[in-house]
């Protein structure tokens, strides 16, 4: 965590900032998306920095005509920092799984606000640490086994806390959702979960899964999860 004369810079210090300006409603929409709507961020009327206010979503990207799942959103997290230090606009799509209610949010507005803020740079510089711990994590990842890919999507989603218990993930997470972020088969993913239940590593059922050895599971992937930025 970043700290500046005290001060936490962290997207919740982001979030407070946008909220309270007076122009906030000028240069934001409210949207409220059903379960599997898919937000296309090459759209123009798509090109926004979105917060989450409540539901959870999941960012893909496609490459060669295959779709991978590259992090999941949950309450209260931002998604489009990297458009931020950009001139271009985000490159990817926002599926919901859940019924979400989003605020689509102008960059421009974003970058004015933290530049007229006082704390500019200290945002910024916080949003290029946490962009390239993103991009070496997704290095590492790359690189693990089939099942250790699959212990740091668990670990993934619980870091995040979306699930409503400790250690518990979102009910609406199923194994189609681990598998496109693993990048393995549905089948394949069944079988590396039906694996770990066996040795006591999670539950799967009933619903929601839920971690009972995260130990284990760190152990298995060998470096820290995290969250991510876009």
């Amino acid at each position: 965590m970043l700290q500046t004369f005290g001060v936490e810079i962290d997207e919740n210090f982001l979030e407070i900032l946008l909220f309270s300006n007076k122009s906030f409603d000028k240069y934001s929409k409210k949207k409220v998306l059903p379960a599997k709507t898919v937000i296309d961020s090459t759209v123009t009327d798509n090109r926004s920095f979105i917060y989450i206010e409540k539901g959870l979503t999941k960012v893909v990207a496609s490459h060669n005509m295959k779709e991978t799942t590259i992090s999941f959103t949950g309450d209260g997290e931002f998604i489009g920092f990297a458009s931020l230090l950009s001139r271009g606009g985000n490159q990817f799509e926002l599926e919901t799984i859940s019924e979400t209610t989003a605020y689509f949010i102008d960059p421009y507005f974003v970058l004015n606000v933290i530049d007229e803020s006082g704390w500019g740079t200290s945002i910024l510089l916080k949003i290029i640490e946490n962009l390239t711990q993103s991009v070496n994590y997704y290095g590492k990842f790359n690189l693990l086994p089939a099942k250790a890919k699959v212990a740091a999507s668990l670990l993934h989603l619980e870091s995040k806390k979306l699930g409503k218990s400790e250690g518990h993930l979102p009910k609406e997470i199923c194994q189609h959702h681990l598998a496109s972020y693993c990048q393995i088969t549905r089948e394949y993913a069944t079988t590396i979960l039906s694996k770990f239940e066996e040795e006591g590593l999670v539950k799967l059922t009933p619903k929601p899964i839920t971690i009972l050895d995260s130990y284990a599971l760190k152990e298995m992937v060998g470096f820290e999860i995290s969250g991510s930025l876009h």
